[in-house]
């Protein structure tokens, strides 16, 4: 029989065959759903809920380990000296430095410049060995002896450095880096206070170095201004006879011209001035009178020559004696004697004016001779004053300069005798009796929180690199294709498990997500008898194909009619061997390539276990699934499946394992895309699902199916799609 050709013609359907109708993707699956992105804060939520436990648990490991090493780390004592800065002297504030706030700030951070110098550092360190009695690079003597020193962590960090900068400035002298580590040096508010506090395993040790480091600065700042002090005296003790001998000089020349060019009080300067000032004003007012009387003179001439009347005359003549004659001739004007008196009169009084104006000529220019002579002497006077003036400014300046250096010369041997810092020690360091490190127990909450929030974040960069899909929506936004259903985690599968599962638990979460999957993409007999064929692909093995299609299959025997499922994997299943051992083992059937070749009929194709309500049929390992599916007659062999059965379900291969899966999409009615939750990379379901889409035909509906879905990590997402109502125990 296997070697005996069977012709299709010789086998007529059972049931005629119906091609079925083109049927749009949206009226066979439901509508691609809209992806509505949550909050960034819903999110966030989320993400850190789902790993609760894991940021409690580093938070409960960060509390331990803060906790062992504050166990482990020594107790700390500081002490603290205080340093005060001499106010400084108000002549000592230039007019544009500012105020006197201002040059204390630009003080203190000198002095505290200088503290945290390298050389202070070394400095200290120098007289702290020699107090000590320990030589340099030799570490305190309060260090334990070698036999019973355990190394600690920082021993190996700095063995660690040591080897990696061998020339560093730990090898050279430990206790100048434990110095620069331990010391701390701080203004006091904003005061002339500066604090040096240092922190030692040991109380004294603590003190002392505190004390120490104070002393040290004073006595280098003290000798540094000592020496700066006799410096400044050698130069003014040099500069001295310079100045005196140009002083000397400048006397002998202001003497000598004070001889020679005569002896100028500025006072009678200053009364030749204020003569001349007066003289200037009463050469003003005499031309202001002259002025007048020439324009009363010529105006009265004008009068007289234009024959004005005798009253007009007597009016500008300013005569009351005129005035009194011109009254007698208004009345008597024949009287001869009378016009002669006029005339006499007018005569006088034009005499008069001319006299008057001769007066204030002769007087502006006596005035005037006057002030040329005063500005004669005053250009003489002025000349002798310039000259002096230009050698007193000398004689003064000089003066200054010595005196200065003279005060200058006793201040700084009055400092030299008692030589100052500037700096004080305002307060002492005494040995602390409370400990400056806090306890181990307050280590634990920061350590918990440090590590609960490192813990955050390790998830959040977990979820934000994870590309595997978990969710309906977000898989249809992914690849614009509808997600038709989740399977639940089906466990540990075995074809009897599977069976009870399916057939006699119809309320578990699992039944209900096959039969919720089969209703969306099966036969619904109620509207059509037609049979249909759903394919199960997947990109890669182990995705749940092959149990998605098993248990499709298995519900299928629930809504009635033969069911068929043709297994296309190479490698087989457990389900599928499972089968085959219940039917009776490998040998009671022939395979896929025999029936699509007309090596056998159908009925010997397939496999059975009776009671089970479906049938298997499988692909031997050396058959050719490319050149099977490329047959003429392949589709013949398809119509004869769906003539005999109501549900074919096909489990192809994986479509990474080769092209032959492409053709399978002319065999099926509806396509079960399965990705496995939260395991299958994105790019690679979203390059299959892209070959689907080009080599399936338009009419054929494409629909995702997550498969082994974790119910209550998923329900954690907050996603409230599907997976949410399998989550709800049935009662």
């Amino acid at each position: 029989m296997a070697s005996s050709a069977v012709s299709r013609i010789k086998n007529p359907a059972s049931v005629p065959a119906s091609v079925p109708a083109v049927v749009e993707a949206g009226q066979r699956l439901r509508p691609r759903r809209e992806y509505e992105q949550s909050s960034p804060t819903h999110q966030l939520m989320a993400v850190l809920a789902r790993k609760k436990w894991l940021i409690l648990a580093l938070a409960i490991v960060g509390g331990i380990l803060a906790a062992i090493l504050g166990l482990t780390r020594p107790v700390m004592f500081e002490a603290t000296s205080q340093l005060i800065i001499d106010a400084p002297a108000r002549v000592s504030i230039a007019p544009g430095a500012g105020s006197a706030q201002d040059v204390i700030d630009s003080s203190i951070d000198d002095h505290i410049t200088m503290l945290s110098s390298q050389g202070h550092l070394r400095r200290v360190a120098a007289a702290l060995h020699a107090i000590e009695g320990v030589a340099p690079g030799q570490g305190s003597s309060k260090t334990e002896a070698p036999e019973m020193r355990v190394p600690s962590l920082q021993t190996i960090a700095a063995g660690i450095v040591e080897r990696l900068w061998p020339h560093s400035e730990a090898s050279s002298d430990p206790d100048l880096k434990q110095l620069r580590n331990r010391i701390r040096i701080g203004q006091e508010l904003r005061s002339r206070i500066i604090s040096i506090a240092f922190a030692d395993e040991d109380p004294a040790r603590a003190a002392l170095v505190a004390n120490t480091f104070a002393q040290v600065y004073i006595d280098e700042l003290a000798k540094r201004r000592l020496a700066e002090d006799r410096q400044d005296l050698n130069v003014v003790i040099a500069s001295l006879p310079r100045v005196q001998s140009d002083l000397v000089a400048a006397i002998d020349r202001l003497e000598k011209y004070r001889l020679g060019a005569g002896a100028v009080d500025q006072g009678s300067a200053d009364n030749a001035a204020r003569e001349r000032a007066d003289l200037s004003q009463q050469i003003s007012m005499s031309k202001a009178d002259l002025r007048a009387m020439e324009s009363r003179l010529e105006h009265t001439n004008d009068l007289r020559n234009s024959g004005a009347p005798v009253a007009s005359l007597a009016e500008a003549l300013g005569s009351p004696e005129l005035a009194d004659l011109a009254a007698r001739q208004a009345a008597d004007p024949a009287d001869k004697d009378l016009a002669s008196a006029i005339q006499n009169a007018v005569q006088e009084g034009l005499a008069k004016l001319e006299s008057e104006v001769s007066t204030y000529r002769a007087q502006i220019s006596t005035l005037e001779n006057r002030q040329n002579v005063l500005d004669v002497v005053g250009a003489d006077t002025a000349s002798r004053l310039s000259g002096l003036r230009a050698l007193e400014p000398q004689v003064t300046l000089l003066t200054q300069r010595y005196n200065e250096l003279l005060s200058h010369q006793q201040e700084l041997t009055r400092r030299i005798a008692a030589p100052t810092a500037g700096v004080s020690i305002l307060s002492t360091a005494w040995p602390p009796t409370k400990p400056q490190t806090l306890p181990p127990i307050f280590l634990i909450p920061p350590g918990m929180i440090g590590f609960a929030i490192l813990g955050a974040a390790l998830v959040l960069i977990y979820n934000r690199t994870n590309r595997t899909l978990r969710g309906e929506a977000e898989t249809e936004a992914a690849f614009n294709v509808p997600c038709v259903g989740m399977v639940p985690e089906p466990g540990k599968v075995a074809m009897k498990k599977l069976r009870e599962l399916l057939l006699d638990q119809p309320k578990a979460a699992y039944s209900r997500a096959v039969m919720s999957l089969l209703v969306r993409a099966g036969p619904n007999q109620a509207r059509t008898n037609a049979s249909q064929t759903i394919l199960v692909a997947s990109s890669v093995r182990y995705e749940g194909a092959s149990e998605l299609a098993w248990s499709l299959a298995l519900a299928a025997t629930r809504l009635g009619g033969p069911v068929l499922l043709i297994d296309l994997e190479c490698s087989r299943h457990q389900l599928t061997q499972e089968f085959i051992r219940q039917a009776g083992g490998p040998k009671a059937y022939r395979s896929f390539g025999d029936f699509v070749g007309t090596r056998c009929s159908l009925k010997d194709a397939v496999v059975s276990v009776p009671g089970a309500g479906v049938d298997l049929m499988t692909i031997a390992s050396g058959d050719d699934l490319l050149g099977l599916l490329t047959r003429v007659d392949s589709l013949e062999c398809r119509d004869e499946l769906r003539a005999q059965y109501s549900l074919v379900v096909i489990n192809g291969p994986s479509w990474l394992a080769g092209p032959e899966a492409s053709l399978l999409t002319s065999w099926a009615d509806t396509i079960l895309f399965a990705i496995r939750w939260n395991k299958t990379p994105r790019h690679i379901a979203g390059g299959v699902l892209d070959i689907l889409r080009r080599d399936g035909a338009g009419s054929v509906p494409i629909g995702c199916v997550l498969t082994r879905v974790n119910l209550k990590r998923h329900v954690k997402y907050r996603f409230h799609d599907s997976a949410d109502l399998l989550a709800v125990q049935t009662p």
